[in-house]
């Protein structure tokens, strides 16, 4: 076991790892710093034929852990390993025996203490520890340290999922973290976000524009996906629960921007409140085995509310 490492519970995987990570090294910010740092809202939207869910989104950047550490020069070093590169385990093995926590993408999908439900890959947990057969990790909101067996934290780490294929990506701290230059971060972290958002780097797939097509789309799926009410089930749990602190991310990336003094943050508190009522509507509509024409009305009216608000947010957080 890492000495003296302390598993503190949080709402999503990557910043609560980030923080429980930094908070190690002895930098103390909150999670929402974290997430706020690693430029953490964002938005991708895909269709994926032949997966289930086959309509797949998440709420935030799929580099959140790059993000923090180019933004805030905070010491972190990635390091990836090809499938069936005993590498990758000798390297997380070898952080724990010198007395550091490593940070890991996995797709939970493979964690023995979640269950087969949904692929989700991209999901961070610390390793604080393991014995011949399992890994102890620190995991979001547990309480306590979870435990995965190696062989399936192995496949957790080199997941093929299409929405992020994983190579063994691992998180370490390289040198003493600048705690004083996170702070200093803030607004070319904003800024990133909102970039990301307003010229996409994915056009049709991420940022506003995936956005706008969730909106054009959803009302829509039951025409479109034949696991439509998966699909609805899926995309409440992705807004709502899958490590999100609710509402897609946004009163958590509201409240960063209340720590950082700026006035848009009521914005962002809106955004996360009509994705709350987008995710209701998802989950109203998914508990019916017959898709019912009114349900998928109100998805659609909350999905184009949802754009609506998004279009605030970060047209208001790109203006100078």
């Amino acid at each position: 076991m890492v000495p003296d490492y302390e598993h503190l519970p949080g709402h999503h995987c990557g910043s609560t790892a980030l923080r429980n990570l930094l908070r190690f090294h002895g930098v103390e910010i909150s999670e929402e710093m974290a997430f706020g740092l690693g430029a953490g809202a964002c938005f991708y939207y895909v269709t994926i034929d032949g997966t289930s869910p086959s309509r797949w989104f998440n709420g935030r950047t799929a580099r959140l852990e790059e993000n923090f550490d180019e933004l805030t020069g905070a010491a972190l070093r990635l390091r990836t390993f090809d499938p069936g590169d005993d590498g990758a385990w000798e390297a997380a093995r070898a952080e724990v025996d010198a007395g550091n926590p490593a940070l890991l993408l996995t797709d939970l999908y493979y964690l023995d203490h979640y269950g087969n439900s949904a692929h989700f890959p991209g999901h961070a947990v610390v390793l604080a520890g393991y014995d011949e057969e399992v890994a102890y990790l620190s995991d979001t909101g547990f309480e306590g340290l979870q435990t995965t067996r190696l062989a399936n934290l192995d496949r957790a780490r080199h997941s093929e999922h299409p929405a992020y294929p994983l190579a063994g990506h691992m998180f370490v701290a390289t040198s003493g973290v600048a705690a004083e230059g996170l702070r200093e971060a803030v607004p070319a972290a904003i800024e990133r976000a909102a970039t990301a958002m307003l010229e996409p780097e994915l056009p049709g797939f991420s940022g506003l524009d995936a956005v706008r097509r969730l909106a054009a789309e959803a009302g829509a799926w039951p025409e479109q996906a034949e696991d439509w009410q998966w699909c609805a089930r899926f995309g409440y749990q992705v807004i709502e629960r899958r490590g999100t602190g609710g509402g897609a991310f946004r009163p958590m990336y509201s409240r960063f921007l209340a720590e950082a003094g700026r006035p848009e943050a009521p914005l962002a508190a809106a955004a996360g409140a009509a994705w709350t009522e987008l995710a209701e509507a998802f989950r109203v509509a998914s508990e019916h085995d017959k898709p019912e024409p009114r349900l998928w009305r109100e998805i659609d009216s909350a999905a184009n509310a949802v754009a609506e608000a998004e279009e605030r947010l970060w047209s208001e957080l790109d203006t100078p």
